[in-house]
């Protein structure tokens, strides 16, 4: 009997330490954050991205059990400086890097020591999508019309770029490339300069994000005439597809941690950032902005960058400055 007592309890025993390790192995990462994260970004203060960032941090902050995002703005066209800090740095859920496409072109076209697959992909929180956009007093009001005049009018259009490795770019050498026009393509240091002197004359086109140009939007002097896109937004701006322009950029922007995190953190951080989409300051930042706020996972986020590694590959030569 007293064998019998002894070996229940040895068994029950056993079973409440399996239990407490079963339950441990779930929910290890139950209790991150448990120190502040910092999060780099490779542009300065005040940019879309770090404004987006920015917005974020604040979204997500009662999910931090106290602690706070630190935002690391290492300023860096390329990105090799802050993308390459975060790749080194300890698998530990508190050093990341917040991405945008630049980290695929500075890879593919400035052949950055930074690649883009060498992370582990959080998540993304929004898709800041890309306009072509002109003067109000261009003559051409849609995608179809500014074709068809820059065709009647070879090497007489003024089209804006920035450096080879900006979204805008990419944008701009895709249209050129696959409606076959002949402009005349101007390079900018940024796409903020792109847009200063189409204001002032000296460009007629260029293609970039609305956070950037929305002042000047608002107040009339430019104009919108297409969104690279399948569905229009908020904005309402007819798109690409509706024009009959197979051209589509999706320009997501999200979270990575370095490569060999472990997954269960991954998913865990994903948790975390994710609820920034259920905070209505949020939700307004992104609407005003005309960002489409969605919850990518870190599989379909790194997909997303393949598109893009795909779409730069199609336009090389352009973006190498070679003329089409």
């Amino acid at each position: 009997m007293m064998k019998k007592s002894i070996l229940a309890k040895v068994v029950s025993v056993a079973a409440l330490f399996i239990t407490c390790g079963a339950a441990f192995a779930a929910g290890k990462y139950d209790n991150w954050p448990e120190k502040d994260i910092h999060i780099v970004y490779y542009t300065r203060p005040g940019s879309g991205g770090d404004t987006f960032l920015r917005n974020m941090a604040v979204a997500v902050k009662n999910k931090l059990n106290g602690h706070n995002i630190v935002i690391e703005n290492l300023i860096d066209p390329s990105g090799a400086v802050p993308w390459g800090r975060v790749q080194r740095a300890p698998q530990d859920g508190y050093t990341l890097a917040c991405l945008s496409t630049t980290v695929v072109t500075a890879d593919l076209i400035g052949h950055s020591p930074v690649k883009y697959p060498d992370f582990a992909y959080v998540c993304a929180l929004g898709n800041d999508p890309q306009y072509v956009f002109t003067r109000k007093d261009m003559q051409f009001d849609t995608l179809p019309e500014l074709i068809d005049y820059a065709k009647k009018n070879p090497g007489k259009l003024n089209w804006g770029t920035a450096a080879p490795t900006s979204a805008s770019t990419i944008c701009s050498a895709e249209i050129i490339r696959t409606t076959g026009i002949d402009v005349n393509r101007i390079v900018f240091d940024t796409g903020g300069d792109t847009l200063v002197n189409i204001l002032g004359g000296f460009c007629d086109v260029g293609v970039g994000e609305y956070v950037d140009m929305r002042p000047q939007v608002e107040a009339g002097n430019l104009k919108l005439i297409a969104l690279l896109a399948r569905d229009r937004n908020s904005l309402n701006v007819p798109t690409t597809v509706e024009n009959g322009f197979n051209i589509v950029f999706e320009r997501l922007r999200g979270l990575a941690a370095p490569a060999g995190t472990d997954p269960e953190l991954v998913a865990r951080m994903a948790e975390v950032f994710k609820a920034a989409l259920d905070d209505e300051k949020f939700k307004k930042y992104l609407a005003d902005e005309a960002i489409e706020g969605k919850f990518v996972d870190g599989a379909a986020f790194l997909a997303s960058y393949d598109g893009v590694a795909a779409t730069i590959k199609d336009n090389e030569a352009a973006l190498r400055g070679k003329k089409n």
